[in-house]
């Protein structure tokens, strides 16, 4: 009965009701909508470079709201406050510090992933067997000043290199001094390693008596045999001597007191320079490795025993001719030496 008043009265305020929420509905959706084109928009703009490619340096500890406004600044985006909004609702991702490449047309929705995934800029430092210590911080230093890093090589890092063989030779990739810092220190451990695990395999009758003297045999092996197949017969040439108390006589080692590298000519004046590493005036191992020797030269340090030569003449074709006396390592000097 009282419906039917109603109805017949018409009160207006149940209509207005019904088109109130109907409109709270249609303004929330379309603010949803709004929010959402606004985010992609954001999300989609592309980046305006014109090189190549340009860097992006995310520093340790810098928030995403920080880089968008950035990025913002630097590249005279809009609306990234749009982008920021979104994080509101969902933990701000966890962003890897070091450089980012840009290139034409990077979406910054597609940059937020790279932050998000760390997909830095990587520098390559190679490492090569048989190269010195002061040579790799040099060529380090280098890549650092070409590059344009924004860091100097740590002290941690010169340590390595304050003397040979204190890390494995490699190609390492960095993107900051920390990623540089924790591969080399890596690579030390691994090569400590590395050297124990050989050493428990070293042959009952090689002379060696430390890991470390193994090392210094490694890296005047590592010079001496240009082919790897050589290195456990030029091994024992040196196993030999060092047995019977006989000078090693190694070129390398003359030239490594000499010069502290190699390159360089090996004259009468550096075979009787009267160093510490100089083989050919000193008996015994020089006092510590002449170079970053390889996995194969450890091994055939360690695991090689004492043979039956005690010469070998290189033959100009990388092989070397392996004599037991004397007498036949001077005919094979005449005629691989002296005859050229």
């Amino acid at each position: 009965m009282r419906l039917k008043i109603l109805q017949r009265l018409k009160v207006p305020w149940i209509g207005s009701k019904k088109i109130a929420k109907k409109s709270f509905f249609l303004i929330l959706i379309l603010s949803f909508i709004i929010i959402f084109l606004k985010l992609q928009f954001a999300l989609l703009q592309k980046i305006p470079i014109n090189d190549t490619n340009q860097t992006f340096i995310v520093k340790k500890g810098d928030s995403l709201y920080g880089i968008l406004s950035s990025l913002e600044e630097e590249y005279n985006l809009s609306n990234t406050w749009w982008i920021k909004f979104k994080y509101i609702f969902k933990r701000d991702p966890i962003i890897k510090a070091g450089r980012y490449n840009i290139y034409p047309d990077t979406a910054i929705s597609e940059l937020i992933e790279r932050f998000e995934d760390g997909d830095v800029q990587l520098f390559k430092l190679a490492i090569i067997e048989g190269t010195v210590a002061k040579d790799n911080l040099n060529y380090l230093e280098k890549i650092i000043e070409d590059e344009k890093l924004n860091f100097d090589v740590p002290q941690s890092v010169r340590d390595l290199f304050a003397e040979e063989a204190l890390v494995m030779p490699d190609t390492y990739f960095f993107s900051d001094q920390q990623d540089l810092i924790k591969v080399l220190s890596n690579s030390r451990m691994y090569l400590k390693r590395y050297l124990s695990d050989s050493w428990a395999k070293k042959s009952k009758d090689n002379p060696l008596e430390t890991p470390y003297e193994a090392l210094i045999l490694a890296s005047i092996i590592e010079r001496e045999a240009v082919l790897p197949s050589e290195q456990e017969k030029i091994a024992s040439v040196f196993l030999s001597r060092l047995k019977i108390d006989m000078k090693l006589q190694a070129d390398p080692t003359s030239s490594y007191g000499f010069y502290g590298s190699y390159g360089k000519k090996i004259g009468r004046a550096v075979l009787d320079d009267e160093n510490p590493y100089n083989t050919y005036q000193n008996k015994g191992l020089p006092p510590g490795p002449i170079c970053y020797p390889s996995k194969g030269a450890i091994d055939a340090a360690i695991k090689s025993s004492p043979g039956d030569f005690y010469y070998f003449v290189a033959k100009g074709d990388g092989s070397h001719i392996f004599s037991k006396t004397y007498e036949e390592h001077n005919k094979a000097v005449k005629k691989y030496i002296y005859s050229k």
